[in-house]
Protein backbone atom coordinates (compact mmCIF):
# COMPACT_ATOMS: atom_id res chain seq x y z
CA UNK A 1 0.00 0.00 0.00
CA UNK A 2 1.68 3.03 -0.84
CA UNK A 3 1.91 5.91 1.74
CA UNK A 4 -0.18 9.10 1.15
CA UNK A 5 1.59 12.02 0.99
CA UNK A 6 0.64 15.42 2.88
CA UNK A 7 -0.34 18.71 1.01
CA UNK A 8 2.04 21.19 1.06
CA UNK A 9 -0.32 23.23 3.30
CA UNK A 10 -0.69 20.59 5.93
CA UNK A 11 2.71 20.26 6.02
CA UNK A 12 3.45 23.99 6.45
CA UNK A 13 0.23 23.59 9.17
CA UNK A 14 2.45 20.96 11.20
CA UNK A 15 5.94 22.87 11.23
CA UNK A 16 3.98 26.17 12.57
CA UNK A 17 2.70 24.06 14.97
CA UNK A 18 5.78 22.37 16.14
CA UNK A 19 7.75 26.18 15.98
CA UNK A 20 4.77 27.41 18.47
CA UNK A 21 5.30 24.59 20.64
CA UNK A 22 9.19 24.88 20.89
CA UNK A 23 8.28 28.67 21.46
CA UNK A 24 6.21 27.86 24.38
CA UNK A 25 8.66 25.66 25.78
CA UNK A 26 11.09 28.06 25.27
CA UNK A 27 9.39 30.64 27.16
CA UNK A 28 8.37 28.59 30.02
CA UNK A 29 11.67 27.93 30.60
CA UNK A 30 12.83 31.54 30.32
CA UNK A 31 10.03 31.92 32.94
CA UNK A 32 11.45 29.23 35.53
CA UNK A 33 14.52 30.52 34.98
CA UNK A 34 13.33 33.97 35.97
CA UNK A 35 12.05 32.51 39.04
CA UNK A 36 14.70 30.47 40.34
CA UNK A 37 16.90 33.67 40.19
CA UNK A 38 14.45 35.56 42.13
CA UNK A 39 14.17 33.33 44.52
CA UNK A 40 18.03 32.79 45.59
CA UNK A 41 17.99 36.58 45.22
CA UNK A 42 15.17 37.23 47.75
CA UNK A 43 16.57 34.68 49.84
CA UNK A 44 20.05 36.10 50.27
CA UNK A 45 18.38 39.07 51.16
CA UNK A 46 16.85 38.05 54.21
CA UNK A 47 19.13 36.62 55.08
CA UNK A 48 22.19 39.03 55.02
CA UNK A 49 22.36 42.85 55.14
CA UNK A 50 24.50 43.58 52.65
CA UNK A 51 23.07 41.64 49.80
CA UNK A 52 19.85 43.13 51.14
CA UNK A 53 21.35 46.38 50.66
CA UNK A 54 23.00 45.73 47.37
CA UNK A 55 19.40 44.17 46.33
CA UNK A 56 17.36 47.45 47.28
CA UNK A 57 20.02 49.38 45.54
CA UNK A 58 19.92 47.82 42.18
CA UNK A 59 15.79 47.38 42.38
CA UNK A 60 15.52 51.49 43.10
CA UNK A 61 17.59 51.97 39.95
CA UNK A 62 15.47 48.61 37.44
CA UNK A 63 12.28 49.45 38.95
CA UNK A 64 10.76 52.65 37.32
CA UNK A 65 6.68 51.57 37.40
CA UNK A 66 5.22 52.59 40.65
CA UNK A 67 2.73 49.31 40.47
CA UNK A 68 6.04 47.12 40.01
CA UNK A 69 8.00 49.37 43.26
CA UNK A 70 4.89 48.51 45.86
CA UNK A 71 5.42 44.62 45.05
CA UNK A 72 8.69 45.13 47.40
CA UNK A 73 7.62 47.77 49.67
CA UNK A 74 8.11 44.54 52.15
CA UNK A 75 11.98 44.56 51.47
CA UNK A 76 11.89 48.12 51.99
CA UNK A 77 11.73 49.74 48.62
CA UNK A 78 10.17 52.85 48.67
CA UNK A 79 8.24 55.30 46.43
CA UNK A 80 10.21 56.78 43.43
CA UNK A 81 11.76 60.04 43.99
CA UNK A 82 11.81 62.48 41.69
CA UNK A 83 13.08 65.92 41.35
CA UNK A 84 14.46 67.12 45.16
CA UNK A 85 13.39 63.90 46.58
CA UNK A 86 9.75 64.73 45.68
CA UNK A 87 7.56 61.36 45.68
CA UNK A 88 6.43 60.40 42.64
CA UNK A 89 3.35 58.19 42.37
CA UNK A 90 2.08 58.20 46.12
CA UNK A 91 -0.32 55.79 47.21
CA UNK A 92 -2.53 58.70 48.63
CA UNK A 93 -0.93 61.64 49.61
CA UNK A 94 -2.93 64.70 50.82
CA UNK A 95 -3.28 67.75 49.08
CA UNK A 96 -0.31 69.80 49.25
CA UNK A 97 2.52 66.70 49.64
CA UNK A 98 5.07 67.90 47.24
CA UNK A 99 5.44 71.17 48.83
CA UNK A 100 5.77 69.45 52.54
CA UNK A 101 3.18 71.11 53.80
CA UNK A 102 -0.97 69.94 53.77
CA UNK A 103 -3.23 72.15 51.99
CA UNK A 104 -7.25 72.59 52.86
CA UNK A 105 -8.94 70.70 50.15
CA UNK A 106 -9.71 73.62 47.40
CA UNK A 107 -13.75 75.04 48.28
CA UNK A 108 -15.66 75.35 45.05
CA UNK A 109 -16.64 78.74 44.63
CA UNK A 110 -18.87 81.34 42.19
CA UNK A 111 -16.64 83.68 39.77
CA UNK A 112 -17.17 86.29 42.49
CA UNK A 113 -14.99 84.20 45.39
CA UNK A 114 -18.19 83.16 47.10
CA UNK A 115 -18.17 79.74 48.50
CA UNK A 116 -20.95 77.24 46.76
CA UNK A 117 -22.85 75.24 49.35
CA UNK A 118 -24.12 72.05 48.67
Amino acid sequence: MAKRSRSTEQQLNAAQQRLDQLRERARREDTRRRVMIGSMLLGRARHDAQAKKRLLRDLDIWLTEWRDRRLFADLGLGPIRGLYGATLHPAAQPPGWAFGKGLPLAVQSDRYGNPITA
